[in-house]
This record gives structure tokens, C-alpha cells and sequence, in this order.
């Protein structure tokens, strides 16, 4: 029998590059390792910046120990490379095989900040759990439920993770949310001006990359501008520390390898973590996130690939995120789903192929114990990733228009994506109203901070509407109007 290494080596060895634009098939590693790396480098940060957020959230409570905090980004990272490799290469009925890669969810991060804060971290850490094998067994009979959602509602679904990524990707392009840069409400031209400098620069290279570079090399892109991007934040340490290498620190041999943990090694549980009001929550927002991937599969499939996705495809994808989110929280750390940033990157670049993603993921699966791989890739500025991300968000809304004309505008479908961004989306721009929440009840609080979602909201409404405004509004004709009888002359 031959070498198991050997037969791999020779796989990617006799692989054929323009196999990249191809579900299936071998490409050379030298192609093969840029590519998948761009994917891993555009969503890493991202991958843990919720579960920062989420412990500072919680933090105001009680103390969180340094273990947990470390061993919850060692899981994610960890995770997103166990769920990306079984997206790709399916087990059973679980995973899509599509080019997808996986990571830590936002959509989670009010409710969990929420339930944490007021029950504790075992709550929390259960109501993970539950809700991911809930969506995971729902996930295996989708083609019993999904004929319910109509086409038209996985436009919209689409058209709002783009419309809501795009103000994250602003965000990180002015360096809104660094210290310093915004004060009293004002932003400060004369302290951030680094930031967008750098941010410009990363951007335009990704463009001129595309633009004059010919082949199948013009697709990297987007690693070519996180580079320069990289490269130019370098020079701005003496500035204003914009790369930060503080947490290379380490002093024994734990700090170079470890291994992500159960939850209840570190976090104390007992039958008081069981709390009905809190994992009935949990499970409103998973129903919320089930949504955003059925949206993202079906924007992968259609830039991607160009197709609808099958009823397999969707019940795969699903259950995967499930299962992978209920480990998550059996290590102690956030639900993990379909990754929309790295979706723009397949709806700009084409680049499909399962093997070539898959390693993108072999860097997670070593990020995850190699501690230094972690801290370096931690030190990637959100300007940079700004920089990149802007125009891969802004594809994602394009998708969705594309979606929408492909479902055709009817009268009907245009009243329905039109009251679905303006109420949907539109009511998430008014911050004073979505962040009132009028109930001291923390069940229903937690419900109304569903309104901060507006891919929830767009869902919740062009799903009812759909079912509301009848079919025949497109087919009602203006009354013709009769001609007057002309009197006869005579």
C-alpha cells in the first residue's frame, strides 16, 4: 500500500492551478497554500474579536480568569478549523462540501454578553450547547422546513448580511473603534489620519493587484493587500503603536503549546446552569443565525458557482454549524457559523476549490496549539483588515441585488425587499430606539435586542410578507378606461 504523505504530496504535486475555479480537483501547493492562506488571514481577527467583546461584556459582573479568556480563543480558533474541514469534506450528512470556512458568530454577541452578565458563565456556556444540537438535529431535516422560506427571502436575507457587514467594514477602515480616534463623539482627522492612510493604501493595492496582474494569480488579491497593508502599519509603531507586540511574552513551555479545554474544567456548573429563559434565548438567536447561513450558502453557491444551492447543501451546511457551535460551547467558547467575509472573498476572486481552502484551514488547526502563530496573526491591524474587507462587504450587498433580480421584480417582490430594508434595516440605524429596551424582564429584553440584528429584522419581515401580500397584486391591471361615444353628426 502506498504512503498515505506520499499519495497526498503526489495529489497537489500533479494538480492543475486553474483547478482553483473548481468545486473538486488538485492544485499545485504553490498555488494552492496563497490562496487558502488569504481566506484564514481576512477572517482571523474577526474570528476573535466577539469573544473579546463578549467577555468585557460580562466582565462588569464578575471576574473573568485569564484561563478562560485564553482557553475560549484557542477553541475558536480551534473550532473554526474542525467546522471549515467539515464544510469541505462533509461527515455523513454533516457539512455542505462547499468552499466554506467557519467562525466565531457577532450575531450572538448581545444576547450571550446578556445572559452571561446575569446568570454566570456555566449558563451561558450550556445554553451554547443545547441550542447548537437543537440547530444541528433541525439542520438534518431542512428539506422539510426550507420549502417554507421563499426565494425571495434569501435575497433578502443576503442583501442584509451585506448592508450590516458594510458598517463593520467602515468602521475598521477609520479606525473608528481604536482608543483615541473618536472623542466625545467627534472624530479626530489629526490622530486617525494613520489609519485611513493605511487603510487606502491596502485597498488600492488589492484593486491594482486585480487590475494589472493577469491569470489565475490576479485572484490573490486580496493577501497581496493585506501584506502591503501589513507592511506600511509597521512603519507607524514609533507613531502610535498601530501593530502591538506586547503579548509576545513567554515564559514557559505552555506559552508556546496548549490545548483548548472542556468548559467545566475552568467554569464551576451545577444544576442551577440549567435555566429555561436563558437557553430558550440562545436558541431565538441560533433560529436568527440559521437564517444568515441559509443566506450565506446561497450567496456562495449563486457568485461562486452560479446556482441555487440544494436542499443537501443546505441541510449540511446547517448541521454542521450546529454541531461545531454545541462544541463550542462544550469548550467554553462562542457559537461558530458560515463566515460572510470569507463568502465576498469567493464572490469577488470565483476561487472554489475544496482543497485549496482546506489549506487555509491546516493554519488554523496549527494556530490553535502553536500560541506564537495566534499572537502574530493577532497583531494584524483593523485597518488593514479594513482595507480589505470594505469592498468584499459591498459584494455581498451586490449579491443580494443580483439574487433579487434573478427572483424577478414583481410588484410584490418589490414591496417586500422595499419594507424589509426600510423598516428592517432602517430602524437599526436609529441606535436610541434598538438600544431602549422597555421591558426590566431580561427574557424579553433579550428578545427586543433581536431588533439590533437587521438581518433578523429583514428575515422576520419579508418572511411574513411573502405570505401577506398576495400573489395577485402582480397581475391587477388598471382599469381600462371606455371610450367616450362621439355623437354622430348628422
Amino acid at each position: 500500500m502506498q504512503n498515505p504523505f506520499k499519495r497526498f504530496a503526489q495529489f497537489y504535486r500533479e494538480g492543475n492551478r486553474e483547478n482553483v475555479f473548481r468545486l473538486d480537483g488538485a492544485v499545485p501547493l504553490r498555488v494552492g497554500i496563497p490562496f487558502g492562506l488569504q481566506h484564514v488571514l481576512s477572517m482571523f481577527v474577526a474570528n476573535i474579536a466577539p469573544i473579546l467583546i463578549c467577555f468585557m461584556i460580562i466582565a462588569g459582573a464578575g471576574d473573568i480568569s485569564p484561563a478562560v479568556k485564553a482557553n475560549a480563543i484557542r477553541s475558536a480558533i480551534f473550532l473554526a478549523a474542525v467546522g471549515t474541514t467539515i464544510q469541505l469534506f462533509p461527515i455523513g450528512r454533516i457539512g455542505a462540501k462547499l468552499p466554506i470556512v467557519v467562525g466565531v458568530s457577532f450575531t450572538f454577541l448581545g444576547v450571550l454578553g446578556l445572559v452571561g452578565a446575569t446568570y454566570g458563565l456555566g449558563t451561558m456556556f450550556v445554553s451554547i450547547i443545547i441550542g447548537g444540537l437543537v440547530i444541528g438535529v433541525l439542520g438534518l431535516f431542512a428539506n422539510k422546513w426550507r420549502r417554507f422560506i421563499k426565494p425571495i427571502v434569501s435575497a433578502v436575507v443576503v442583501l442584509g448580511i451585506g448592508l450590516s457587514l458594510i458598517s463593520v467594514g467602515i468602521k475598521d477602515f477609520i479606525g473608528y473603534n481604536v482608543a483615541g480616534n473618536v472623542v466625545d463623539g467627534v472624530y479626530r482627522f489629526d490622530v486617525a489620519w494613520p489609519y485611513l492612510l493605511v487603510a487606502s493604501v491596502t485597498l488600492l493595492s488589492s484593486i491594482l493587484w486585480q487590475i494589472f496582474v493577469k491569470g489565475v494569480w490576479k485572484n490573490i488579491s486580496v493577501l497581496f493587500g493585506l501584506v502591503v497593508g501589513y507592511l506600511l502599519s509597521l512603519c507607524f509603531i514609533p507613531y502610535n503603536h498601530m501593530v502591538d507586540f506586547s503579548a509576545f511574552q513567554f515564559t514557559s513551555f505552555t506559552d508556546f503549546i496548549d490545548v483548548p479545554r472542556p468548559f467545566f474544567t475552568l467554569v464551576p456548573i451545577g444544576w442551577e446552569s440549567f435555566r429555561f429563559g436563558a437557553i430558550l434565548t440562545v436558541l431565538l438567536i441560533y433560529v436568527v443565525a440559521t437564517t444568515e447561513g441559509i443566506g450565506d450558502i446561497s450567496s456562495l453557491t449563486s457568485s461562486g458557482l452560479g446556482r441555487d444551492p440544494t436542499d443537501r447543501e443546505i441541510s449540511g451546511g446547517i448541521a454542521a454549524d450546529g454541531f461545531i457551535s454545541a462544541l463550542a460551547g462544550f469548550f467554553g467558547t462562542m457559537p461558530l457559523t458560515t463566515f460572510s467575509q470569507n463568502v465576498g472573498i469567493v464572490g469577488q476572486t470565483k476561487i472554489v476549490n475544496r482543497f485549496t481552502i482546506f489549506q487555509g484551514a491546516l493554519l488554523l488547526f496549527l494556530a490553535a496549539f502553536i500560541t506564537p502563530i495566534t499572537t502574530f496573526l493577532q497583531t494584524i491591524p483593523s485597518a488593514v483588515l479594513g482595507g480589505t474587507m470594505l469592498m468584499l462587504f459591498s459584494s455581498i450587498v451586490v449579491i443580494g441585488m443580483q439574487m433579487i433580480s434573478k427572483v424577478g421584480f414583481t410588484k410584490k417582490n418589490i414591496m417586500i425587499v422595499s419594507l424589509s430594508v426600510g423598516l428592517g434595516y432602517g430602524i437599526t440605524l436609529i441606535s436610541e430606539f434598538v438600544d431602549a429596551t422597555p421591558w426590566e424582564n431580561d427574557f424579553l429584553k433579550s428578545i427586543f435586542l433581536i431588533l439590533q440584528n437587521p438581518v433578523a429584522n429583514m428575515f422576520l419581515l419579508s418572511f411574513l410578507f411573502s405570505y401577506i401580500i398576495p400573489d395577485s397584486i402582480n397581475t391587477d391591471k388598471p382599469k381600462e378606461k371606455k371610450e367616450e361615444e362621439i355623437p354622430k353628426q348628422g
